[in-house]
């Protein structure tokens, strides 16, 4: 029993390491009629719910602190208000 656990184990330890990362796509996004800007990971499972909004940065960003940046440079270009 002890075998099997540990090779079980060693089994989910290889799964999790050579398991690729997948890299952040963060982008800033303004709800239609609001003009609430948001940054948001369009790869995790939670995007947005509401399908009123576009896309103000076209290309991905890697990283929070990046897309934070962004949302800075074209907030006051889209009027964002929040």
């Amino acid at each position: 029993m002890k075998r099997l656990s540990l090779a079980l184990l060693g089994a989910v330890g290889a799964f999790i390491v050579l398991t690729p990362a997948q890299a952040a796509d963060y982008r800033v996004i303004q709800y239609n009629g609001t003009n609430v800007c948001q940054v948001v990971d369009m790869t995790g499972p939670f995007k947005p719910i509401s399908s009123n909004y576009k896309v103000l940065t076209k290309k991905s960003i890697p990283t929070f602190d990046a897309a934070w940046k962004a949302r800075a440079e074209v907030g006051p270009k889209a009027k964002c208000i929040l």
